[in-house]
């Protein structure tokens, strides 16, 4: 009997989440096959088929793993520049698995429940952090959408590597001067 015949699996869903995470950690493309990940699993790539329907489903549940991680993250921030360098610093540790979840269509992010309500918690979070109370509802999904869009756009260049390099806080303390939160902020103390 082979390894691969006499290996029996607890949660290989779980297991296979961890491992295209570690997968996306080494190579951010996130390029592998479900078929090199049963491998790297000692499993049967059959066997990933009983919990994802195809690759895009398993991409889809490790963006929502990324995204609760990223609200959990999020979640303490007391103001919009903790928020920001929070978020920047996230994006900036795990490159692989925020371009896995950031690489999601609305339409996939729909379609698959737990990616739906990751989403909708980081997005609950940022309402929190960075809009104004007792604005309208389309004023404050504005403020951050812009914030948003903002720093997934600077992110994106700053790993392209076409800005100066700089700490993760400064990086963060910049997009929010950008944005324009930091006056905010200044006023504020």
């Amino acid at each position: 009997m082979t390894r691969r015949e006499a290996y029996h699996h607890g949660d290989l869903a779980t297991a296979a989440l961890d491992a295209a995470l570690e997968l996306v950690a080494e190579d951010p493309s996130a390029s592998f096959s479900l078929r090199s990940l049963a491998e790297k699993l000692g499993v049967a790539h059959r066997a990933l088929y009983n919990h994802f329907a195809d690759r895009e489903a398993l991409l889809a549940g490790l963006a929502a793993r990324g995204f609760a991680q990223l609200a959990a993250t999020l979640a303490p921030a007391p103001d919009p520049a903790a928020f920001m360098a929070a978020y920047v610093r996230f994006a900036l540790d795990q490159p692989g698995l925020y371009a896995v979840m950031t690489g999601r269509r609305y339409e996939q992010i729909n379609a698959h429940a737990p990616l739906r309500a990751a989403v909708d918690k980081v997005i609950a979070v940022a309402l929190d952090a960075l809009a104004t109370p007792g604005a309208d509802d389309d004023t404050r999904r504005r403020e951050v959408m812009r914030v948003w869009m903002l720093a997934h756009g600077a992110i994106g260049l700053q790993r392209a590597g076409m800005l100066r390099l700089r700490s993760g806080d400064e990086f963060a303390e910049e997009v929010l001067r950008i944005a324009g939160l930091a006056a905010r902020e200044e006023n504020k103390r």
